[in-house]
């Protein structure tokens, strides 16, 4: 509802009372028995003069509360404002459920004659913290968040301030069991928030309070710029209370207000920052008690404000989908020591940017780029989508049902909202219809149930007829606090075609409201499953009723999947002296003789140097090792640990280094460098036969064997990848096929084959053998690895191209170039009309292609796709937190390689460039050993460049400008 600015402005100055000609403002504050009406400018009360107030429901007219207030009844509350307090009231109240409105009307009168009134709506609620949980008229209530919605997203203007796709929105995200959104200052939303029971987080995005000051140069610590404050903290507080606040303190929806965003969180400003927004939170906590505050969202952790605030995007930036289980100890996520009253909430979380053809956004010089490598990884792009939509889910769904799933266990964890985008369209609709939900809508519908059945399950992969032991869990957060009576679960296993393979029930206690319950269940898996996915389908019902159902996905195999598909060409020999490698080829039936001294190795076969057996032995006799190699032999060492490294790379023809870095640490910031372990693995070579029969779901999260669940410490061992590594010197991939990697721009390494002369090393850092005898995908990779290692041939450094190499579409790439290493990075490029924001495409000196200019805006306009289009020479190059390339500082253009084979006879490359830029730019081009050839290319030119090619092998540079786009490069032979 508008603001009523129904005052009549006096004509005249009474000598009794007095009024400033200008606009009035009344903000009702509402508890559950109270209102307490502010007016915004002083007064002065005379005998004869008076107030009324009303209080009435606008739908039937019933009067709750009328009567006069008097100059005796008025309190001063500074800045100008003046409150008239109403107490032990009975209002129907409001809630989600039940959004009732009261108008409140504050009448002047001069003896028995009206000569002004001001109108509000609102509704009796009282939101508040208490005992590190947020209350809803006294009852405790878990936020269901969405933190990306429009307005302020790029959406048409005519839609911005339309309370029509307003309500269409709103009831949409209702439908999905979403119960507050963060949305900006716009009357409209809010109005239809008020009125549909939607509650809202509002506040000052920003960090900058008022006009706010620059940081001086005394006050910056490293890159911190940001807007500042008031020195004088009472205009900061005034802007709050007049303005931006002010504003919107009369909706009842409004139930958290952020009074900034990501202000600095260490260093000298952070400090200033602090005791700003201290002392900012402490008047507005007096001014305005009927909503909590954030008072600096994000990196706040909870030193001043109602609430512990944290953003975090692990699944997406950094870190993994199962890093959130790390909420469960607050020693963990939070670096300074936590007030005990405080709630935890996570305003920013998931990410997963995807944009309206469904792919990831590859906004340039950003993270995302890098980010979508670590999840879809060089996937085909007609499969780009349907990974991403997946991904999105999988994410959203761990940091949403983690939450709650670990409320026992740290009962301070209040509220959830990823940040993440929805809808398809955005800048190209005219009304909400035209937005169309992306799948991961479908996941908030689920996660979000207010009664919440959730699986807690750490074997996805599994054997036909093993038994599995997932654990139901149920937190009942019923939109009307009921409680739950007479529950039973009742779970079934479904096939693809929807059919139950396996069934069963069992009875549960009754689950007060805002309380959890779980239960462990023994399931014993048939023994005549096919290989195959499958479903675990849980549905609770309570007095009869279905209230929550939810699902668990499994891959079950039966006994073929793990049969040998290779059969053993060679002798295989196994290094194994602390013995787990021994039992899981054993287990496996895969035939082997171990090795008693390395001074008996044969002249040809197979050695295989078991997890972590690359002991001081394997050390002191290299020589003879290598020597092995040299002369045709194939070495398998399966994964080491840092200790056991420091050997293996005495043996390694190109040094490795594996890092320290836990991808599941929830340090923030986090480090740079590619973790040593992993989920979710890239096969650059999925036609090898190392991944034959394996899928990339497959390579995803491997099945824990140490029978973990929530209430143990550590982690599950679902990681496929464990001791992951990343070549010392980036020049060595000229001898290394990087068969699988994994992490932030695929920077690391999960397996890679090294060669020397006639034989070669694989190198391993999944964890294998602890897992073979329960992971079916961990047994059929060890006996791909060995079959491919005892095969004479298929051991190739490089890979054959016979077909034009569309750069950035990854399928026509084979795997040739890993950016880092090859230091061609993937160009993006804006889908945007000319002239988009009047500039159209902008290109940076760095060569990004930025839209109207505006770095990134996959968040602020996330109707805009930027794709793949091309690779630019941009290495050598570095990622940083989170994963955006950075260039050498040292290099003054950049470079690209890349080495393949190509069909005998074929002596010509053609390279298709572009120079997108607005200045002619050289471009160098050396294949092999023969002669640098330069050419210029004229701005906006699209030109083909010929290069001879004198081997099959070819090792081809590309070298200048980093504005330089390489569109596709054929080989041929000349006519």
């Amino acid at each position: 509802m508008k603001r009523a600015l129904l005052f009549s402005f006096l004509s005249v100055i009474w000598t009794s009372f007095a009024f400033a000609e200008s606009a009035y403002q009344l903000t009702p504050f509402t508890g559950t028995d109270y209102v307490r009406v502010v007016v915004n400018k002083a007064f002065k009360t005379a005998p004869g003069h008076t107030f009324k107030l009303l209080i009435r429901s606008p739908a039937g007219g019933q009067i709750l509360w009328q009567g006069p207030v008097t100059a005796t009844t008025a309190v001063n509350e500074g800045n100008n404002h003046l409150a008239f307090t109403v107490r032990n009231l009975k209002p129907v109240l409001w809630t989600p459920n039940n959004p009732f409105l009261y108008e409140i009307t504050l009448q002047q009168y001069s003896g028995r004659v009206l000569k002004s009134e001001l109108k509000e709506r609102a509704g009796f609620r009282s939101f508040e913290r208490r005992k590190g949980n947020l209350y809803l008229n006294g009852k405790p209530l878990f936020l269901r968040g969405i933190a990306i919605n429009p307005p302020g997203r790029g959406i048409p203007d005519a839609l911005e301030k339309s309370r029509a796709f307003a309500l269409d929105y709103v009831r949409y995200m209702k439908s999905v069991n979403v119960n507050i959104i963060r949305i900006p200052d716009e009357e409209a939303w809010f109005d239809v928030c008020d009125e549909l029971g939607m509650m809202v987080f509002g506040g000052n995005y920003s960090g900058k309070v008022a006009s706010g000051e620059k940081v001086t140069e005394q006050e910056k610590v490293g890159d911190e710029t940001d807007g500042g404050f008031p020195k004088d903290h009472d205009k900061g507080v005034a802007w709050y209370e007049n303005e931006k606040l002010g504003a919107i303190a009369h909706h009842p929806s409004l139930m958290i207000y952020a009074m900034t965003n990501e202000t600095p969180f260490k260093g000298s400003r952070a400090v200033a920052w602090e005791k700003f927004l201290g002392y900012a939170y402490g008047k507005l906590k007096k001014w305005d008690e009927t909503r909590v505050y954030i008072a600096n969202a994000g990196y706040g952790y909870g030193k001043t404000g109602d609430i512990l605030d944290i953003h975090r995007y692990w699944g997406w930036y950094y870190s993994s989908p199962f890093t959130f289980l790390h909420i469960r100890d607050n020693a963990r996520i939070v670096p300074y020591p936590k007030k005990e009253d405080m709630p935890i909430t996570f305003t920013e979380c998931v990410g997963n940017y995807t944009g309206p053809d469904g792919r990831y956004n590859l906004t340039p010089q950003h993270k995302n780029p890098s980010s979508q490598l670590a999840w879809t990884g060089h996937e085909r792009q007609d499969l780009q989508p349907f990974l991403a939509d997946e991904h999105q889910c999988f994410t959203l769904r761990q940091a949403t049902e983690t939450f709650r799933q670990l409320r026992p266990v740290n009962p301070d964890l209040s509220g959830v909202f990823p940040f993440t985008i929805l809808f398809y369209n955005w800048n190209t609709i005219e009304k909400f219809a035209d937005m169309k939900p992306k799948p991961v809508t479908e996941q908030v519908k689920i996660s979000y149930q207010p009664v919440l059945l959730s699986w807690e399950c750490w074997t996805p992969n599994v054997y036909a007829g093993a038994e599995i032991n997932p654990i139901a869990h149920i937190s009942n957060d019923d939109n009307d606090f009921k409680d739950l009576r007479k529950v039973k679960l009742v779970y079934q296993i479904r096939d693809k075609s929807h059919s139950i393979v396996y069934a069963d029930s069992v009875a549960l206690p009754d689950i007060p409201y805002y309380a959890s319950a779980k239960k462990k269940l023994n399931i014993k898996l048939p023994k005549n499953l096919n290989s195959g996915k499958y479903e675990l389908i849980g549905k609770l019902m309570s007095e009869g009723r279905q209230v929550s159902q939810n699902y668990y996905r499994l891959f079950v195999a039966d006994a073929s999947f793990t049969k040998a598909v290779l059969p053993l060409e060679s002798e295989v020999l196994l290094y194994d002296k602390n013995g787990s490698t021994k039992k899981s080829l054993n287990g496996l039936n895969i035939r082997f003789n171990e090795l008693g001294a390395f001074s008996k190795l044969p002249e040809k076969g197979v050695l295989i140097i078991g997890e972590n057996a690359a002991d001081q032995e394997l050390a002191d006799h290299v020589k003879l090792v290598r020597d092995f190699m040299s002369a045709g032999g194939r070495v398998v060492a399966l994964r080491q640990d840092s200790l056991h490294m420091v050997n293996l790379n005495r043996l390694a023809i190109n040094k490795l280094v594996n890092s320290a870095v836990d991808i599941d640490d929830p340090v923030y910031p986090v480090s740079s460098k590619s973790p040593r372990n992993g989920y979710y693995v890239n096969a650059e070579r999925p036609g090898h036969p190392l991944f034959s029969g394996i899928t990339r779901e497959n390579l995803r999260i491997w099945s824990d064997y140490t029978a973990w669940d929530e209430t143990k410490p550590g982690f599950p061992a679902i990681q496929p990848v464990t001791d992951g590594f990343v070549l010392q010197n980036k020049t060595d991939v000229a001898n290394t096929a990087i068969l699988a990697n994994y992490s932030s721009g695929l920077q690391g390494i999960a397996i890679a084959e090294q060669f020397l002369d006639n034989g070669s090393l694989l190198l391993c850092g999944l964890d294998i053998s602890r897992r073979t005898a329960i992971d079916p995908v961990a047994a059929r990779l060890m006996h791909n690895i060995v079959g491919y290692s005892a095969t004479v041939s298929g051991h190739e450094k490089y890979q054959l191209i016979t077909a034009p190499i569309v750069w950035g579409e990854y399928e026509t790439e084979k795997g040739l170039v890993v950016d880092a290493y090859s230091g061609f990075l993937v160009n993006s490029t804006p889908r945007v009309p000319p002239g988009y924001l009047g500039k159209g495409i902008v290109v940076t000196k760095e060569g990004y292609q930025l839209a109207g200019g505006v770095r990134s805006g996959f968040n602020t306009r996330p109707g805009i796709q930027y794709v793949a289009n091309g690779r630019r020479p941009f290495g050598p190059y570095v990622q940083s937190f989170g994963g955006q390339p950075l260039p050498d500082k040292d290099s003054t253009e950049g470079i690209g390689t890349f080495w393949c084979r190509i069909p005998d006879g074929q002596d010509m490359a053609t390279s298709m460039v572009w120079n997108p830029g607005s200045e002619p730019v050289e471009l160098k081009i050396k294949v092999n050993n023969l002669a640098e050839q330069r050419t210029t290319v004229p701005p906006g030119a699209r030109m083909a460049i010929e290069t001879p090619v004198n081997a099959s092998v070819v090792n081809m540079t590309y070298s200048g400008d980093r504005r330089l786009v390489i569109l596709e490069t054929a080989f041929s032979k000349q006519k």
